[in-house]
């Protein structure tokens, strides 16, 4: 991919033991990787809402990116310059008004820390389903892109499939899905991506993508990755690398492919 080299310098920080319950346990107990980089975009208020913006304005597919819950990490930063440098605008809000986990909440005596932020996250799927639509549909009656699709990392993957329908949304990316249900495969009308890490419940997943297959024959695309941790597409990739940062770049050369094939 040219325009995306990987040059990010990361050192893992040692997890805790925690984790709140309701989220994915890898979720909630894994730390971000820390990381350079300088991103290649830049910061607009769009729709009311600050917004990394990169890539080309003329661009014919626009691709809306709601976080993980470390928001603006380097890596989630670098996906999506990897992801404009091939033609696309990508837009990621902020839709959690900068209110992410850190990694001072996994590190040892961070648990009371990190319970508060996960008993209290922005990112609740009911709240965030009115904002996520609303951006959408703002969007398409003022860009001048005609398709929108959605990437959505971890909890976002939850938004975007429930905000679907009413968004007006042509594609759903979701790289490390957190909150997967079998009903996720009733409530996907449109071509879709999952990219699970070894944190997911692949049960769930296949039986997701058997239920959009059943409706959209073909139009849905799944590849695991066993030995990535959750987060591994965003705070939680290890771009030092290896395998990790090799796993990271395939998977964002799928969600190109899976752009180009799509639009």
């Amino acid at each position: 991919m040219s325009g995306g080299e990987l040059i990010c310098t990361c050192v893992l920080i040692e997890p805790s033991n925690f984790c709140f319950h309701k989220w994915n346990v890898d979720c909630c107990k894994l730390p971000p990787v820390q990381a350079e980089y300088t991103p290649k975009g830049s910061y607009s208020t769009i729709n009311g809402l600050k917004t990394y913006v990169v890539g080309p304005e003329d661009a014919k597919v626009t691709v809306l990116s709601v976080y993980d819950i470390f928001g603006y990490s380097p890596q989630i930063l670098q996906g999506a310059d990897l992801i404009a440098s091939q033609g696309y605008r990508v837009l990621m809000p902020d839709f959690c008004d900068g209110k992410y986990a850190t990694a001072d909440m996994f590190a040892p005596g961070g648990e009371e820390k990190r319970a508060q932020f996960f008993s209290g996250f922005p990112g609740a799927i009911a709240s965030q389903l009115e904002p996520v639509s609303k951006y959408v549909q703002q969007l398409k009656s003022s860009s001048s892109s005609s398709k929108v699709a959605a990437i959505g990392y971890c909890w976002g993957y939850k938004v975007v499939v429930e905000a679907q329908s009413q968004a007006g949304v042509e594609a759903i990316i979701g790289p490390h899905p957190s909150f997967a249900a079998k009903e996720d495969g009733d409530k996907i009308d449109v071509p879709t991506l999952l990219l699970p890490s070894g944190g997911e419940d692949m049960e769930v997943m296949t039986q997701i993508q058997k239920i959009v297959e059943s409706k959209l024959p073909g139009r849905i695309s799944l590849k695991h990755y066993p030995d990535m941790p959750h987060g591994w597409m965003a705070a939680r990739g290890d771009l030092s690398g290896g395998k990790a940062t090799e796993e990271f770049a395939d998977g964002y050369k799928l969600v190109v492919k899976f752009l180009k094939d799509t639009f």
